[in-house]
Order: structure tokens, then C-alpha cells, then sequence
């Protein structure tokens, strides 16, 4: 049997965009992170969050396995940001759009991640469902993320989550080969997953 590749992807993003949620509903393996019970300020928008990682496994097919790295999104946590993106091969930055505090963070963190990499980041447009949510060329326009593509997403929808990471990929092989074609037919599983 020949051996698997394993495709670290970084999952990242401001307090309560939905990391936690993407890395659950997506991973056939899973290992959740240490939750507790947000004390500060931000207490007020989430009752828990994530203070060390959230981990999930998700099977492409025979060949790929692609690790799913969630990072806590509080600031203060930010030497684990650094930590945790070591080896991915690419981000998935997750944002609030209806939360102009997480779009003020965001801009900030993104920028974090724009400077010391520069491997593909995707960026997912979360909440889209919420009243007030930003539309999303105006969150292009905040967060000042340049030609970075934004995917509208709701990371409770697999599907969605799926078009992240096969998005995702995609830029990685894409910058790997030099090509800008559109997906490799080889990662048609991704979407066939279940």
C-alpha cells in the first residue's frame, strides 16, 4: 500500500468566525481543542472559545489526508498562531462578516499571516445569514486583502466548507506548478465526500 500524503491546512480567523465549527463538521477524525469559558470582554458574544487548537483529519481519497489545524482567535493567544502555522501549506482565514469587530481584528490578523507567509490564504466570508453582514466587496475593501479570494461560507454546511479547502488546494498546487488552470480532476473526491 502506498503511502498517504498529508496536507497541513492552517484554519484561522478572529474570535468566533467559525473555526471550531468548520474543523467538526468537515473532519472524519477529529480532536477538539481545549474549550473554556470566555471570561473578558468577548464573553458577551460567545459563552466558550478555543484557548489551544482544534484538529481534524479529513480523508480526500486513497492518496491525500489533509489536516486541519484551528488556531483560538483571541489575540492573546497569538504565539500559537505562529507556532501552529508551521509546515501548512496554506490558510483558511475565517471572518465574521456581520461583526465589525471581527472585521476591524481580522484586518490586523490577515496581515499577520500576509507578512510572514507566502503561502495561498482563502479567505471565508462567514455569517452571511446574519442581519447586517457585510457584503462582500465591501469586506474586500475593509479587510484590504488585495486579489486574496473570499468565498461566502457557512462553515455548519459542508459543502461550503468543502469548497474552502478544494479552493484551498487548488491555490497550493497552483503555486507549486506554476499553473493557474482550473482544479485538478484528481481532487473531484473531495467534493464527492459524504
Amino acid at each position: 500500500m502506498a503511502r498517504k500524503e498529508i496536507a497541513k491546512i492552517l484554519i484561522t480567523g478572529p474570535f468566533n468566525a467559525g473555526k471550531t465549527t468548520l474543523i467538526r463538521h468537515i473532519s472524519d477524525e477529529q480532536s477538539s481543542g481545549k474549550d473554556v469559558r470566555a471570561t473578558d470582554a468577548l464573553s458577551q458574544f460567545k459563552g466558550m472559545t478555543t484557548v489551544g487548537l482544534d484538529f481534524g483529519i479529513l480523508h480526500v481519497d486513497e492518496h491525500l489526508d489533509v489536516h486541519l489545524f484551528g488556531t483560538p482567535g483571541q489575540s492573546r493567544f497569538n504565539f500559537m498562531w505562529r507556532i501552529l502555522s508551521k509546515g501548512a501549506l496554506g490558510t483558511i482565514f475565517l471572518i465574521d462578516s456581520s461583526s465589525q469587530r471581527a472585521i476591524d481584528e481580522g484586518k490586523g490578523m490577515f496581515q499577520y499571516y500576509r507578512e510572514r507567509s507566502d503561502d495561498p490564504i482563502i479567505i471565508g466570508a462567514t455569517k452571511r445569514d446574519v442581519a447586517g453582514a457585510k457584503p462582500i466587496n465591501q469586506l474586500v475593501a475593509e479587510l484590504n486583502i488585495g486579489n486574496t479570494t473570499i468565498i461566502p461560507c457557512d462553515p455548519r454546511k459542508v459543502d461550503d466548507s468543502k469548497t474552502l479547502v478544494l479552493s484551498l488546494l487548488q491555490a497550493i498546487i497552483d503555486q507549486q506548478t506554476g499553473d493557474g488552470g482550473e482544479y485538478d480532476d484528481d481532487y473531484d473526491d473531495l467534493m464527492d465526500l459524504t
